[in-house]
């Protein structure tokens, strides 16, 4: 049996020291935006072309920020398509996304702690 051995488990240990998945802040001119892991939080088997709710670890989105998935892959079985949580509140209201929908490319199994992407957060400033 061949073992491949990546930095994969190095990053997994750092991303769970820091608070709340934070990757890091960032800053495109004066905006400084914020970039969180969308961890698993449970097992999910699927085939390919499916799409299903996975629970993640909670990420909190503070109030009047807007949210994007970023768009390269963070894992090789499908992609994030959103987040949410069970009553979807307005933009003013600071939130905690507990879901993501996830669609699978191939058949696999997601675990528990696997990384299935990145949410980026935006402060917007509501004009009316």
């Amino acid at each position: 049996m061949v073992r491949i051995i990546t930095r994969l488990d190095e990053v997994k240990k750092e991303y769970a020291e820091l608070e709340e998945r934070a990757l890091g802040d960032f800053k495109v001119g004066t905006i400084i935006g914020k970039l969180r892991a969308i961890i698993a939080d449970e097992e999910v088997e699927f085939k390919a072309n499916e799409s299903k709710s996975i629970e993640i670890k909670p990420i909190t989105i503070p109030a009047n920020h807007i949210t994007f998935v970023a768009a390269y892959a963070s894992n090789r079985y499908g992609h994030c398509i959103a987040v949410g949580e069970e009553i979807p509140l307005p933009m003013s209201f600071k939130k905690k996304v507990d879901h993501t929908s996830f669609v699978a490319i191939l058949k696999g199994q997601i675990k528990k702690d696997d990384l299935l992407g990145v949410l980026i957060l935006l402060p917007v400033e509501m004009l009316k």
